[in-house]
Parts: structure tokens; C-alpha cells; sequence
């Protein structure tokens, strides 16, 4: 008997990503903002183990942490 998996949550349209110049051309960093993008795109789970939809499209990759958080308003490209 095959089991029904439970759909992936896909993102709606795109979603991005603004990063500085000294991110983007060094690839150590580069791969590392990525991956904390994916981290952050691709959500928290609930207790099943469900996506929750992600809320926010514009996000901004801070040079000393390489953290990505959503973009503030001055940011965002209408």
C-alpha cells in the first residue's frame, strides 16, 4: 500500500534577495548568506512537520553576520 505524502509548500512567485557587493563576490560568504536565505525561505515547521507560508518576499543579507532578515520598507522595489 503506497502512503500519500503530504504536499511541499511552494512559494508563491519570487522572492529577493539583497546583498552587498563585498557578499557577493566572495563565495565563502556568498554560499553561507544562501544557505541562511534557504534556511529562512523555506520556513519553520509545525509539530507534523508542515511548511508555514512564508509571509514575506523581500529579504536583505547583513555583511558582518550574514544573517538574512525580512527587507525594512526603505528596501523593498515596488
Amino acid at each position: 500500500m503506497a502512503f500519500a505524502r503530504e504536499p511541499e509548500y511552494a512559494v508563491p512567485g519570487p522572492v529577493r534577495l539583497t546583498l552587498p557587493i563585498s557578499v557577493a563576490y566572495d563565495l565563502d560568504k556568498f554560499e553561507k548568506a544562501l544557505a541562511n536565505a534557504e534556511h529562512i525561505i523555506a520556513g519553520p515547521r509545525d509539530s507534523r512537520g508542515a511548511k508555514a507560508p512564508l509571509q514575506a518576499r523581500e529579504f536583505v543579507v547583513d555583511p558582518a553576520s550574514l544573517q538574512v532578515m525580512e527587507a525594512p520598507p526603505s528596501v523593498r522595489i515596488l
